[in-house]
């Protein structure tokens, strides 16, 4: 599946997507100005720790993304995805919980024991130990989700943001993902 996320500067930005059976979804999002699209940062998630169900897995089967409220809402034959009994949505709700956790926009444990939210500069910024992921209190990793993959996600979505920064009215980062 491919994936553009195109930035407009002073208004919603767009994401188009190529799904892996050639079919097409877009939808437009309140912009997060010089901030990672939160949508990119799942889909840098969940391909690194292979979420396969998460938010870009259900589109990859066909779901389509509708803003209401300014929130987005997943569709599936016009009807809102939460209202169909046989969807599993529990490898969405670990992709949430990964991208609270690893995103750049995290909480840290001080040497103190506080909980604090910042926003993570991997350039600037590396944990010391485990405890440091940013684990939010009721949220968790996947399963075997190691430091040094956190690490690795957090550079990445690094780069991202500063390309995303330098990025020209109109023009997108294009990513993949593996899909089915």
């Amino acid at each position: 599946m491919q994936v553009s996320f195109v930035r407009h500067r002073g208004r919603r930005d767009n994401v188009y997507v190529t799904r892996s059976d050639g079919s097409v979804a877009e939808w437009a999002f309140p912009s997060y100005g010089d901030d990672l699209p939160h949508d990119l940062c799942h889909l840098v998630v969940e391909d690194a720790l292979c979420i396969a169900h998460g938010f870009w897995g259900l589109l990859d089967d066909g779901m389509d993304v509708q803003l209401i409220d300014n929130q987005a809402t997943l569709f599936r034959n016009g009807k809102r995805l939460i209202e169909d009994p046989n969807v599993d949505f529990s490898d969405l709700h670990r992709a949430e919980q990964a991208v609270a956790v690893v995103g750049l926009i995290g909480m840290w444990i001080d040497e103190a024991g506080t909980l604090t939210t910042v926003c993570v500069d991997p350039a600037e910024s590396s944990p010391a130990s485990a405890h440091q992921l940013g684990v939010e209190p009721g949220f968790e990793l996947p399963e075997g989700t190691s430091e040094e993959s956190v690490l690795s996600i957090r550079a990445r979505l690094g780069d991202l943001r500063r390309e995303w920064q330098c990025l020209d009215d109109g023009n997108a980062i294009i990513l993949t993902f593996p899909g089915r």
